[in-house]
């Protein structure tokens, strides 16, 4: 199991570097200060894979501005990142940032259950200009959750998919079993309701095995 951490401060970075996680997600639109400066600290102090998420409003996150606005701030700090998370709403900038050598872990977020057939359609658009699928949705039901698993057991690979909320958070330990390609935690403060700690992932994973 790939594990991601998610963070907002870059002041927690020797703590969240104890744990050892695959990968860090800096979460950009949730941190205050000067990004650049606090992206190249980060960087200075691991050498742990970074991904770089500036996320929209529109997905979950706190980030307003437009696509160009989007890809200022974005441009500057891929020369410190592994990925870049872009949302298909940025999609017009994936070939400048694949230019730099970053990979993209092309996401959607949606508060809706697409259907299978939807989320067959949603990977292929993502896939289209992205390195790795990352498809998030809210499922209703267990049926949801299952047509969920069963999508992504069945999906092309790599694929990440999550669920967004805490009615069904313990489909963030199990869907990476049926092939999701990570698992986002947190370590201290969670980014997205119904995060497990990466020690508490851990312990799952563990017990799973």
């Amino acid at each position: 199991m790939k594990i991601v951490v998610s963070v907002e401060n870059a002041s927690v970075i020797d703590e969240v570097v104890e744990y050892n996680p695959t990968f860090i997600e800096i979460r950009l639109d949730r941190m205050d200060g000067d990004l650049l400066d606090q992206v190249r600290a980060i960087r200075e102090k691991t050498a742990i894979p970074l991904i770089a998420t500036l996320r929209s409003r529109e997905e979950g996150g706190m980030f307003v501005g437009n696509a160009d606005l989007w890809a200022r701030i974005i441009g500057p700090l891929t020369r410190y990142v592994d990925f870049v998370d872009v949302e298909a709403r940025y999609r017009d900038h994936a070939p400048f940032i694949k230019s730099q050598g970053i990979q993209i872990l092309a996401s959607l977020h949606t508060n809706e259950m697409p259907t299978p057939p939807e989320l067959a359609k949603i990977e292929g658009m993502l896939r289209s200009y992205g390195d790795i699928p990352k498809i998030v949705v809210k499922p209703r039901t267990k049926d949801d959750l299952l047509a969920l698993v069963a999508f992504t057991h069945q999906a092309q690979k790599p694929i990440c998919t999550s669920i967004m909320g805490a009615e069904f958070r313990y489909a963030r330990a199990i869907l990476p079993l049926f092939g999701s390609e990570f698992a986002f935690c947190h370590a201290g403060t969670p980014t997205a309701e119904g995060q497990y700690h990466i020690r508490e992932m851990r312990q799952i994973a563990d017990l799973l095995k």
